[in-house]
């Protein structure tokens, strides 16, 4: 049977349509943004459409790799992979070169309508297609890894304290009670002597030597101590320190400008310190002589027991990790925020009640989103939000602060939590020019937000109007944290907040079944959005106040 020239053309282009559909269909339906580079360097004209929504644009034609990455990287990123895209696209090379691949994870910045921009994480892949006769290209897939880059940050968080916590049992255990305590109390004054020595003024050679030999002195006695009792962490920032004091020593002359870089690794050391009091001071009141010496029983047959002091019992009893950090167990969510309170206000040195309600109401599907949004936005409270004691009494408030925490079921089967806490308010100007000095947003579109808009800003990542200071941790994820935490639940957050009187925030929860039949949805569409609760916020439109910082 012979195929005539027409019809095989006809099925020659029938198959090259279907081949065609399922290209398309591959690109629409694909979770990762897939486009091919040739040897060029040039994107080819078809790309999956989450390429589209990774990078926020449509147009890809003759667009080189590093255009494309260019105006979402830093400098040093695109360095990086410029470098790699050079040995990747050398023309000798082989088709699997080897080479470590420098953007596997590289943060992006991206830009939205009203000028802010959001951060996200990225991966890409690269894998050589060779065909006969055909130049070589790169089959390029890009990976939103966001969400596991955030979750990698605080699983560390988790394995630092409970390290830290590991080794404060087994220096009390060492060294006693007293001993510890004694401890936390040199170190504490050896890092304040240091920060006055560096605070001194300098201008003769003289006494740069000064100031260099006070401060190495100080840090040599952190590290000797903190080495002693097997506080590996914090022994390993005093080395660090300790090492840059040693160079300068060093040098035939010393100058001001030398000393600045030694701020970095002052503040990783101030840090270990902070870490390290905070959680030992949730062991309980170790410093207090009853408690910080052992205690000896005898017993009927005249033998002598010494018993761990009160503290470490207590310490023994809770968790390696910070109570913020523990999963409370179903039907005692309630006990475990109001513990989270009295700690973070203790820590704080406020005095804060929470007034809680409805926690006995929250079903399973939603017990992870409901204490991961509480958590953050109690301690963003009482951390922010309410005023020392004595401002409150200054301003006629009731000197405890007061936290509203309510959980209710609607008449349509969803859900909402309501927080409200009774502190300073949100200042729509100074988010703005927080916004704007982390380059969240431009100055011009800071400027135009209305300021129930301009408050949102705290919601995005890296976001804070805090001001770095030795013994802080980073800043700029808790109320990020609690947006994505709440729009993986396939909810919505509203803000209010008056100057002076009050913040507070609505997460509205769909009802089961609607909740489940999102999650297919959710895997697909990323969701930015902050719905208001418009009937409150609108009333609430004197926004204020430099409190729910994140």
């Amino acid at each position: 049977m012979f195929i005539s020239a027409k019809r095989h053309e006809r099925e020659k282009q029938d198959l090259i349509g279907a081949s065609n559909r399922l290209t398309d269909a591959i690109l629409k339906s694909s979770a990762q943004g897939l486009f091919l580079l040739d040897a060029m360097d040039k994107v080819l004209p078809q790309v999956s459409t989450s390429l589209q929504t990774l990078f926020r644009r449509e147009d890809f034609t003759n667009l080189s790799f590093e255009k494309l990455i260019g105006p979402h990287v830093s400098a040093k990123t695109l360095s990086a992979a410029r470098a790699f895209m050079t040995r990747m696209l050398d023309a000798a090379a082989p088709s699997d070169p080897g080479q470590p691949n420098p953007l596997q994870d590289i943060e992006v910045r991206l830009a939205n309508p009203d000028g802010t921009f959001d951060t996200a994480h990225y991966s890409f892949e690269f894998n050589a297609v060779d065909s006969p006769r055909e130049p070589r290209a790169w089959l390029v897939r890009v990976t939103d890894i966001t969400a596991r880059v955030q979750q990698n940050r605080e699983l560390e968080d988790l394995r630092v304290h409970m390290r830290t916590q590991g080794e404060i049992l087994r220096g009390v255990l060492q060294a006693g009670g007293a001993r510890f305590v004694a401890f936390l109390q040199r170190t504490d004054t050896s890092l304040k002597v240091i920060n006055g020595v560096l605070k001194k003024p300098a201008r003769e050679a003289g006494a740069f030597r000064n100031k260099l030999e006070e401060t190495l002195d100080e840090v040599d006695r952190v590290r000797r101590d903190a080495a002693a009792l097997k506080l590996t962490a914090l022994a390993a920032a005093a080395r660090l320190l300790e090492d840059s004091l040693q160079e300068l020593r060093s040098r035939g002359a010393l100058s001001g400008s030398d000393f600045l870089p030694l701020a970095v690794k002052l503040d990783q050391l101030y840090g270990e310190f902070a870490l390290l009091r905070s959680l030992a001071s949730q062991a309980g009141p170790i410093a207090e002589p009853d408690n910080s010496a052992p205690e000896a029983r005898i017993t009927e047959n005249g033998t002598q027991i010494i018993e761990a002091p009160k503290f470490l019992a207590e310490l023994a009893q809770k968790s390696a990790l910070p109570k913020a950090h523990r999963m409370a167990k179903a039907g005692s969510l309630e006990s475990a925020l109001t513990a989270l309170t009295e700690l973070a206000a203790h820590e704080h040195n406020k005095s804060v009640v929470l007034d809680c309600t409805g926690m006995q109401l929250v079903p399973p599907r939603y017990q992870s989103t409901i204490k991961n949004v509480a958590i953050q936005l109690i301690r963003n409270a009482v951390m922010h939000g309410v005023e020392p004691s004595a401002t409150r009494q200054g301003i006629g408030k009731p000197v405890p602060g007061t936290l509203h925490l309510k959980f209710t079921v609607m008449p349509d089967q969803s859900f909402e939590l309501h927080f409200q806490d009774d502190g300073c308010g949100l200042d729509p100007d100074k988010v703005r020019a927080a916004a704007v000095a982390k380059g969240l947003i431009t100055e011009d579109a800071a400027a135009s937000l209305r300021d129930r808009q301009a408050i949102k800003l705290i919601f995005k990542s890296g976001f804070t109007t805090m001001t770095s200071a030795p013994g802080e941790a980073p800043h700029g994820t808790g109320m990020s944290l609690v947006r994505r935490y709440v729009h993986e639940a396939g909810g919505n957050i509203a803000l209010a907040s008056r100057l002076g009187h009050e913040t507070r925030f609505k997460v509205t929860l769909p009802a089961l079944v609607a909740a489940d039949a999102l999650v297919a949805a959710d895997a697909l569409v990323a969701t930015d959005s902050l719905v208001a609760d418009d009937s409150q916020v609108a009333a609430d439109s004197q926004v204020a106040a430099d409190s729910q910082v994140v």
